[in-house]
């Protein structure tokens, strides 16, 4: 699909590939700091993209946030606007992990809880928390910028993109993942019209407004 988009379509591209670590799968486990949901191993984690993968990337979008970047430094060029998500807690899994950005600003820290990802509701192994990619979208993009995610997992972007006020186009190649995200996308715009317009504060204190973006502009891609 990225070979079909021209050049710079895209003012972001927020992303989150596979590290190529065995990450998806895996049994229950317990412990005195929390514990890991079982999940379905689908073979998603078993490689890296490609360099072909990172040249379409960049070659779509104008800037660029990659997540787990440390896996992938042989494909990208040395900047020094780097992130570091501390996950705000010293267990035995990482304290935090890191993103590369185009950006020539310095690196920066930010720190969100994971127990974040309970609040989100977790469905996806390596899911970030949806408050971080809306910081990374307030913080390296602009009302109405067009974000694309080529490895959207559970729809993540999609949903920071929505609180912020980007239109965005995400892209899968697994099915179910897509099916997941797409629900999640309609669980949030469903809360939405029960509710009433969600003003999110971070968005408020970041722009001075509030809205959210109409879904209508939104899209959602499949590619299987």
């Amino acid at each position: 699909m990225l070979r079909e988009i021209q050049d710079k379509t895209f003012n972001l591209c927020l992303t989150d590939p596979p590290y190529g670590i065995g990450r998806d799968g895996g049994r229950v486990s317990t412990g005195s700091h929390g514990g890991r949901k079982p999940y379905e191993f689908r073979g998603w984690d078993s490689s890296i993209p490609s360099a072909a993968y990172f040249d379409e990337m960049f070659r779509v979008s104008i800037n660029q946030i990659v997540w787990g970047a440390n896996y992938f430094t042989r494909h990208l060029p040395a900047k020094t606007c780097w992130l570091f998500w501390d996950k705000g807690q010293r267990i035995c899994n990482s304290d935090g992990e890191l993103a590369f950005t185009s950006f020539d600003t310095a690196l920066r820290v930010v720190e969100y809880n994971r127990v974040e990802l309970l609040k989100d509701g977790a469905v996806h192994p390596t899911q970030k928390p949806v408050a971080l990619f809306q910081w990374c979208l307030l913080n390296y993009s602009k009302l109405g910028d067009f974000i694309i995610d080529p490895f959207c997992g559970s729809g993540t972007t999609a949903i920071a993109c929505h609180r912020t006020g980007r239109r965005f186009l995400c892209i899968d190649k697994d099915e179910e993942y897509i099916k997941i995200a797409q629900q999640r996308y309609a669980d949030l715009i469903a809360q939405q019209d029960l509710f009433g317009e969600n003003q999110d504060s971070a968005l408020k204190t970041a722009e001075g407004r509030g809205t959210a973006c109409n879904s209508a502009s939104m899209q959602v891609a499949l590619d299987i």
